[in-house]
């Protein structure tokens, strides 16, 4: 019975995917932005990038400021993705802002001004996310990216290798 209920809510998921315009789409952010989220991650998933910005768009107008810190960091790696890079500056300054930015958030706001060529403020975004969170990969792939700009070429590879270790399912 589990294995059904399973496949019915990935049918749901699918049909939402192939159903989805941004009317209905903002019907249904509006009384569940967490359903909304998942679907511009799908849309994510499926590289329907600009469909994806609109779903987190309309997740980011609900009132749950957990929900919008989730669609904020969504639409911030999907403007990376097809070099929005202003646009992710400008989410990722607004999901930095205040004392309790965490080091996804820092990450990613330092990958944002790195695709802006700010290399010295996203090594200094990579460095505030580690001194939150030493393990997280995606902050020491941006500290080895930010130190192979440099040439600084034997820092760059001891982060690199950390990173691996940490993420070894991570393509990138």
């Amino acid at each position: 019975m589990p294995v059904i209920r399973g496949f019915a809510l990935s049918l749901a998921v699918v049909a939402a995917l192939y159903t989805f315009s941004p009317r209905t789409a903002g019907q249904d952010a509006q009384a569940d932005p967490a359903a909304q989220i998942q679907v511009a991650n799908e849309l994510f998933e499926s590289a329907r990038y600009q469909e994806a910005l609109d779903a987190y768009n309309l997740a980011i107008q609900s009132s749950d400021t957990a929900l919008v810190t989730r669609a904020r960091k969504g639409k911030v790696r999907t403007a990376l993705r097809v070099a929005e890079f202003d646009l992710a500056r400008a989410e990722a300054e607004t999901l930095n802002e205040g004392a309790g930015a965490d080091a996804e958030a820092q990450t990613l706001l330092g990958d944002a001004l790195w695709g802006n060529g700010l290399f010295d403020e996203a090594d200094t975004a990579y460095r505030r996310a580690l001194a939150t969170e030493p393990e997280s990969s995606r902050a020491r792939f941006g500290l080895a990216r930010s130190l192979a700009t440099r040439s600084r070429l034997d820092e760059a590879l001891t982060e690199s290798l950390q990173t691996a270790t940490l993420a070894s399912q991570d393509p990138e």
